[in-house]
């Protein structure tokens, strides 16, 4: 397992929708020095689609961890195993696994975001 999640978030607003798995919660940076908080070790994964301007262009997508970052083609996809435990992503070569704690809303929150949201991009697999 890359890391476990200790703090989920989704905006889905005006401009795009974005999905942050971390772990550690972001409270806890307000106890931090600027120091510590630019070099941390610390794991992500956000998962971003910008939503288009206007009727002639497309919407972005772009995933990002705290080991790579990728802007996706217009054919690329994301592939997800999602479970209670666990949270399993590969896109472009690269995969991922991350340990899961989430609540039942929470989870059918993310689920929902993924189906509908990210439906163009994200191969949901049993």
């Amino acid at each position: 397992m890359n890391f476990q999640c200790e703090e989920l978030t989704i905006s889905d607003e005006e401009l795009g929708c974005t999905i942050i798995f971390s772990d550690s919660k972001s409270a806890d940076d307000q106890f931090k020095t600027i120091d510590e908080i630019m070099n941390s070790q610390r794991k992500y994964l956000l998962i971003q689609k910008t939503y288009p301007e206007d009727d002639f262009e497309y919407s972005y997508y772009h995933i990002e961890s705290s080991e790579s970052d990728t802007e996706l083609d217009l054919e690329d996809k994301m592939t997800v195993r999602l479970s209670r435990d666990n949270f399993e992503i590969s896109w472009s070569g690269d995969k991922l696994k991350i340990g899961l704690d989430l609540t039942n809303k929470e989870l059918n929150d993310l689920k929902e975001i993924l189906e509908v949201v990210f439906k163009e991009r994200v191969i949901m697999e049993k």
